[in-house]
């Protein structure tokens, strides 16, 4: 497991991969945020401002924001950084949804508006993130530098970015959460993470059991999904390389432990059990203790410490196993399908394959 103890095949400190020292506030924040994407503008409205009623004629500090965030999918750069962060189909629904909001409209007639355009904007991307993520079916893939990028090129085009430049580069005022917010919300993160768990009890269960159905359903009939790999590898021509996400990594890796097949010249497991399951001895063609067979080809495994269901093999299947961290700064379980969207897989990739 990324991070356990001392073994299990972690990099040493200060070498690539190891761990960083304490948590990432920023991708844990934005973990809170894809649970309820107007946190921020809560955090940021006083309460007095809540009450108070503007003088007649006066211009609410947010009717310029409000103004400007409706004309941002105008903006062809940012419609491309949407689209690689995964979410450009449900950018224009999320403004319209966060600007129309109770909590939203408070913020923008509070002082706050005026200074902190980059929460409004991490409000929009949230919520488009909410909404894909929302419906059943496939995991939806999504980019973290995309989505960062994209923050910032909407604080460009919104009015008081301070570098007064529009490009979306380097240069442009990212507008980081304040220390405070940091705070508050963390707070406030385990009794939001518990009641959203209770409150969607069943659609996280529609949401997690086909996942656990697969595994369990591959540990007690198995073969028929390796026979299907199989046939892949004897389909493809040589030199064959293998490529494995979660389960399919388990079943490729049990392939190649029961049969010799000289014609797979490398293995890639991404976000990975294998090891796992392995230590627990309910790999099925490994038991606990015994070698990999000198058969099976050099195996690369990729994972990402915020990806709960990935695992380092290096540890357990000494010289056999190499393993490659990468980061997606998404939250889990985002985490475990957004290696897709991450440049650096397919960098590694180039590098690997023969």
């Amino acid at each position: 497991m990324p991070g356990y103890g001392t073994g299990r095949g972690l990099p040493a400190a200060g070498a690539p991969g190891a761990e960083a020292d304490g948590p990432d506030e920023d991708v844990e924040f934005w973990g809170l945020l894809y649970l309820d994407p107007l946190l921020e503008l809560r955090l940021l409205t006083p309460e007095s401002a809540v009450r108070a009623e503007l003088a007649p004629g006066a211009v609410p500090p947010g009717e310029a924001l409000s103004s400007a965030a409706q004309s941002l999918t105008g903006d062809a750069r940012l419609r491309e950084l949407l689209d690689a962060a995964g979410i450009g189909e449900d950018f224009p629904a999320a403004v319209a949804a966060v600007l129309t909001s109770p909590d939203c409209r408070q913020f923008l007639r509070s002082p706050a508006a005026s200074s902190e355009a980059d929460a409004l904007a991490r409000a929009f991307t949230a919520e488009a993130v909410r909404r894909r993520a929302e419906p059943p079916g496939a995991a939806p893939v999504f980019d973290g530098t995309a989505r960062d990028e994209a923050v910032a090129r909407i604080v460009a085009l919104l009015p008081g970015d301070p570098s007064g430049d529009p490009s979306g580069g380097s240069g442009t005022h990212r507008g980081p959460v304040t220390r405070k917010v940091k705070k508050l919300a963390g707070r406030l993160a385990l009794g939001l993470a518990s009641a959203q768990v209770v409150k969607r009890r069943s659609a996280l269960t529609d949401a997690a059991h086909p996942a656990a159905g697969d595994v369990l359903l591959y540990l007690s009939r198995g073969g028929a999904i390796r026979e299907v790999v199989a046939e892949a590898v004897r389909a493809a021509e040589p030199p064959v390389v293998l490529l494995a996400h979660s389960l399919g990594g388990i079943a490729s890796l049990d392939l190649l432990v029961l049969r010799a097949l000289p014609e797979v010249e490398l293995l890639v497991t991404v976000g990975s059990q294998a090891p796992f399951l392995y230590e627990l001895g309910a790999l099925p063609s490994l038991e606990h203790g015994a070698p990999l067979p000198g058969h099976v080809p050099p195996w690369l495994n990729v994972y990402d410490r915020r990806d709960l269901l990935s695992y380092v093999g290096a540890g357990v299947f000494p010289d056999r196993v190499r393993d490659v961290a990468l980061d997606s700064r998404q939250p889990f379980p985002l985490a475990h399908s957004a290696y897709w969207s991450n440049p650096e897989l397919y960098r590694l990739l180039a590098e690997e394959l023969p």
